[in-house]
């Protein structure tokens, strides 16, 4: 299991972050815009996985999409939540994981569907920034759920994206790369939590 911080070392206004692997570019934005090759699922904080094996293809519910098609960039909208990419020898995937999702098994569910094609000790997940343990509290009642939570100074707090890597670690992906990086306290990137944003980052994978 290999893990790594792809945290950049400067402080800039937003993020336009990307980097290559296996032929694909995973690229990481708060400035973009819809066009006809990105396909972005309506997010619900459900568990549903969109496979998509043919484009154009109108957008459906779902927080989870998994392709093999080359002539498209897939992506998932975040302010707070944990955004995933999966980058396997053929499929992409990418995934919106919240504490609801988190709960209900998007992950879980997600990465199944995609080692039906690939084989996980091969695939490379990235972890984009979202809400961390520094700023996140939660309530008792997510106690019942999690069993990850940080108490500190009599409050609870929770570490999604933390939460994410150690699942992804526990369902055997081979290599993880984290953007570490706290939302809620980084002024420059959007966060629903610290001031109800209608701004998101948008988190992609395509084919060179």
């Amino acid at each position: 299991m290999r893990e790594e911080n792809l945290r950049e070392g400067k402080e800039v206004k937003g993020i336009d972050y990307s980097f290559s692997l296996k032929g694909r570019v995973i690229r990481v934005r708060t400035s973009w815009r819809q066009h006809s090759k990105l396909y972005l699922p309506i997010q619900k904080h459900t568990n549903r996985v969109i496979v998509l094996r043919s484009f154009p293809y109108p957008p459906v519910i779902g927080d989870a999409v998994l392709t093999d098609l080359r002539d498209v960039e897939i992506g998932v909208r975040t302010a707070d939540c944990v955004p995933v990419v999966l980058i396997g020898d053929t499929w992409n995937g990418v995934i919106h994981v919240g504490w609801r999702g988190l709960a209900s098994g998007i992950l879980e569910r997600a990465v199944q569907l995609f080692s039906a094609h690939e084989d996980l000790r091969r695939t490379f997940a990235f972890v984009g920034p979202s809400a961390k343990g520094c700023c996140y509290e939660v309530g008792e009642e997510f106690k019942e759920i999690f069993d990850d939570l940080i108490e500190r100074d009599g409050r609870i707090y929770m570490d999604l994206q933390n939460s994410v890597v150690n699942r992804l670690k526990d369902l055997g992906v081979g290599s993880i790369g984290v953007y570490e990086k706290c939302t809620v306290c980084s002024p420059e990137l959007p966060s629903y939590r610290r001031e109800r944003t209608e701004d998101r980052i948008l988190t992609s994978v395509r084919v060179l």
